[in-house]
């Protein structure tokens, strides 16, 4: 473990409050991103709404917190950690969260729940790790299965489906020939991406243009070189440095009239003309802020708590994207839309988005949420008969 001394070089930059200065007799709560993004900020913003709801803070700590300073609550201290994009930092921000004696590390993303999940693995006493956010978990090496994963890690993850995009992507233009896609190679959720987008293209006759990078400074020679292999569409996977760099991407293919599909819906905020695919992210924030509150209140053992799967799929149009690319979007998906940016600013937003888009800062009383947060646990506890039943398949798939 790295030392406080060498540690005290990325205290500012990190956000970090001394240990010294937390309340003894209340739990520390870390939570963890590797970057700045919207839909992170919403997520947060959820796990806020729920401990207030169980009483770990008050309506102005939630308001305190809204801006990630870190707070030694009457209840509670919570203590942020934002790596900034930079897998270094990811390890160093781990690693303070630990030596501030966190109890639980609430962690935003793949990256940083491999790397978290990774270092706590070898602890006596790990602190519990609650994840969202996060993208083919199992792929990743950050579980096995949903009940066979380390005893003091569980959380929710996002179901991604590129079948959603591809739906898209036809009705937009079904003669489209060849498209292209971009993804990190150091990202599992990446690496899964463009072997779903591989097959599904195969499946409709169309030809798929593939570049790896390394780097954000990768993005526009990458994107760049798929214009020149002649790719009608840039169709991109879930990883953390195409989703950070995708304005990096939209403008390559902006300059060439190139629509950018995406299988989130939030992505069409960073520029991507269509984005086909999960909408919840106030709904990730919920779910691992129940786990965290019954954690707290020792109503659930984390190492028979499995790992929840988020579904949930919404439709996005950015028409500024596609004005500069001398594109006219489908009548069909404009019908279908939940969303539309024009003018830099949401021109349509359907009743299921807005009723989302209200739920942030809108605590719901705990006696009136209790049961469902109830039903919600217990349908995610692994029996013992679950656990056999995953082992057996995971041992089948080895042989």
């Amino acid at each position: 473990m790295i030392k406080k001394c060498l540690l005290g070089l990325f205290v500012l930059a990190l956000a970090f409050a001394p240990a010294a200065m937390a309340q003894a007799d209340n739990p520390t709560i870390a939570i963890l991103r590797f970057g700045a993004l919207p839909s992170l900020d919403i997520t947060e913003g959820a796990i806020l709404d729920l401990l207030e709801a169980y009483g770990y803070l008050s309506s102005e700590e939630n308001r305190i917190l809204e801006e990630r300073r870190d707070h030694q609550g009457e209840n509670i201290n919570i203590i942020w950690g934002d790596a900034g994009f930079d897998y270094p930092t990811v390890t160093l921000m781990v690693e303070n969260a630990i030596d501030e004696d966190a109890d639980a590390l609430v962690t935003l993303g793949t990256p940083v729940t491999l790397v978290t999940v990774n270092t706590t693995l070898d602890l006596e006493e790990p602190p519990a790790v609650l994840f969202t956010a996060v993208h083919s978990p199992y792929l990743a090496g950050i579980a096995d299965s949903a009940c066979i994963k380390p005893a003091h890690v569980t959380g929710s993850e996002i179901e991604t489906s590129y079948e959603f995009v591809f739906d898209a992507l036809r009705k937009q233009n079904p003669a489209l020939s060849v498209i292209g896609t971009i993804y990190d190679t150091a990202a599992a959720s990446g690496v899964y991406g463009i072997e779903r987008i591989a097959d599904l293209a195969e499946g409709m006759g169309i030809s798929v243009e593939v570049a790896g990078v390394t780097a954000l400074s990768d993005l526009r020679a990458a994107t760049a070189g798929l214009m020149q292999k002649g790719a009608d569409a840039i169709v991109l996977p879930i990883d953390s440095l195409t989703t950070q760099g995708l304005p990096i991407i939209v403008t390559i293919a902006n300059e060439n009239g190139v629509p950018v599909f995406h299988p989130s819906m939030g992505s069409i905020y960073y520029g991507a003309t269509i984005g086909a695919g999960y909408s919840g992210f106030y709904d990730n924030g919920v779910r691992v802020g129940i786990m965290l509150a019954a954690y707290l209140n020792g109503d659930i053992d984390i190492a028979t708590t499995g790992i929840h799967v988020a579904t949930g799929r919404g439709l996005g149009i950015n028409l500024d994207s596609a004005s500069l690319q001398d594109v006219e979007v489908s009548s069909e998906l404009m019908r279908e839309a939940d969303v539309v940016l024009e003018g830099g600013n949401p021109t349509r937003v359907s009743a299921r988005i807005r009723q989302k888009i209200r739920q942030r800062g809108v605590v719901i009383p705990l006696e009136r949420r209790q049961d469902a947060d109830r039903e919600f646990l217990a349908a995610i506890q692994c029996s013992e008969e679950m656990i056999a039943e995953q082992q057996a398949a995971l041992y089948a798939a080895e042989s």
